[in-house]
């Protein structure tokens, strides 16, 4: 699972250094935070001074997590993350495997001259940090945080840490569907001996949604979902003004873009949603078809075989003509991204 030369490193990293900083990518998710907050619990727990950075809002259906009220939000407090940065012995990067994904903390970490270590689940990596932890295999950064923690001292886990390590595995597998494997099911039962509830997690996460977003989600499915059965493929797009109208918040579209595969022999999906300066995309996929590839090619992105991200700096309409010319290709010839 993680070599154990990376492992031993790990562990002489943490235990030299006396203050952590946990950095974690853009619009945090269920798995970054999860990630961030179990490996936050174990360091103060090891007597850490460490505090987690995330670049921007974090979404309200995460906000309940232990310890979200001491993450430092640079978007709102940056003189305070830009201190604790440069004060840091260490720096654990979380969840993105390219440091775009942090902006505007990236700068910061190109300047500074202070270890780093990057945990991830993500293909693709940058070369950035001093060490890396990476395996795509696994469900998400939060299972690997489990695999790093429990050898050093499976003791000191407790329910604060099962409860982050559940929510991300939870969160980035959509209910235990995708990439799940024999293992990940074992680490799912190990958690429950912390004395955690299950119900109350799943109920935090997707049962608190705002009654905007519930009315953003049917507007789409009923509006703005476009079905193209001869390619497999349907997409939902969001103006700037439809996001406006909806009184958008931080985390409202999560999940939009697994509803179009709920349809039959749908296998590819895409939301596209315009913000001020590009259009964020999200794609998934069923089977074969590697959208991490599709969206690395064409749109500025990456992420897993079937969950990817990507963006598009032309306006929603040439997007999505770019987005479409592509299909008849991807039709004839299934494997042309792999």
């Amino acid at each position: 699972m993680i070599a154990q030369s990376k492992q031993t490193a790990f562990i002489k990293d943490i235990y030299e250094a006396d203050n952590i900083t946990l950095i974690t990518h853009v619009n945090p998710d269920g798995d970054a935070l999860g990630a961030s907050l179990a490996l936050f619990h174990f360091l103060q727990k090891q007597n850490k001074n460490v505090r987690v950075i995330v670049p921007n809002h974090v979404p309200e259906f995460l906000q309940w997590m232990p310890g979200f009220d001491q993450i430092i939000i640079f978007e709102f407090q940056q003189e305070e993350a830009k201190q604790y940065v440069k004060n840091s012995d260490l720096i654990v990067l979380l969840d993105f495997s390219a440091l775009n994904r942090i902006e505007p903390l990236d700068d910061l970490i190109r300047e500074i001259n202070i270890k780093s270590i990057l945990i991830d689940h993500h293909p693709f990596f940058e070369s950035f940090p001093d060490m890396t932890i990476s395996n795509a295999k696994v469900s998400s950064t939060a299972e690997l945080i489990y695999e790093l923690l429990a050898p050093i001292d499976k003791n000191a886990l407790d329910t604060d840490i099962a409860i982050s390590i559940y929510t991300g595995i939870m969160t980035d597998t959509v209910d235990f569907r995708y990439n799940v494997r024999q293992r990940t099911f074992q680490i799912l039962a190990d958690l429950l001996n912390y004395n955690i509830d299950i119900e109350a997690i799943h109920s935090n996460v997707y049962d608190k949604f705002s009654e905007n977003r519930m009315n953003l989600l049917g507007y789409c499915l009923h509006q703005k979902l476009i079905v193209l059965p001869k390619y497999k493929t349907a997409y939902i797009t969001i103006t700037k003004d439809e996001l406006k109208q909806f009184s958008f918040m931080p985390g409202d579209s999560e999940g939009f873009v697994n509803y179009p595969l709920s349809i039959k022999n749908i296998t590819f999906s895409a939301l596209f949603i315009e913000e001020e300066q590009f259009i964020k995309i999200s794609f998934r996929s069923k089977g074969d078809f590697a959208v991490n590839k599709f969206a690395d090619r064409y749109f500025n992105g990456g992420g897993h075989k079937n969950a990817a991200g990507g963006l598009s700096y032309n306006s929603l309409n040439e997007t999505i003509e770019k987005f479409t010319s592509l299909l008849p290709y991807y039709e004839t010839n299934m494997n042309f991204i792999n």
